[in-house]
């Protein structure tokens, strides 16, 4: 995983992620302290606030491995931040919507 696609995702959809940001943090996913206090600045800030070492620190310790796909392990498209949480921690798939559906019909 690119650390610089990633970045640029993560701003360039800053709302939507945004969203699955507060999931994780609602839900007790950081266990590090340092970057739940960088998770919750993003929260209040945006990403766009952050720092060249906050943002390492964040995307190596807190989004990856554990806590990012960065496509649906069928199709291969992006997951949307929107689908992300079930595809990681509710379904444990890591697939999209569409292809979980499809997958787990009839």
């Amino acid at each position: 995983m690119n650390l610089d696609n990633l970045k640029s995702r993560i701003l360039n959809e800053s709302p939507e992620f945004i969203k699955y940001l507060e999931g994780l943090i609602d839900d007790y996913r950081f266990d590090d302290g340092e970057v739940l206090e960088i998770a919750l600045l993003i929260k209040k800030n945006g990403p766009s606030s952050l720092s060249d070492e906050q943002w390492y620190v964040f995307l190596e310790n807190g989004l990856l491995p554990n806590s990012y796909v960065e496509e649906c392990d069928r199709c291969t498209e992006h997951i949307p931040w929107s689908n992300m949480y079930s595809a990681i921690f509710i379904n444990r798939d890591h697939l999209c919507a569409n292809c979980h559906f499809y997958v787990n019909k009839g």
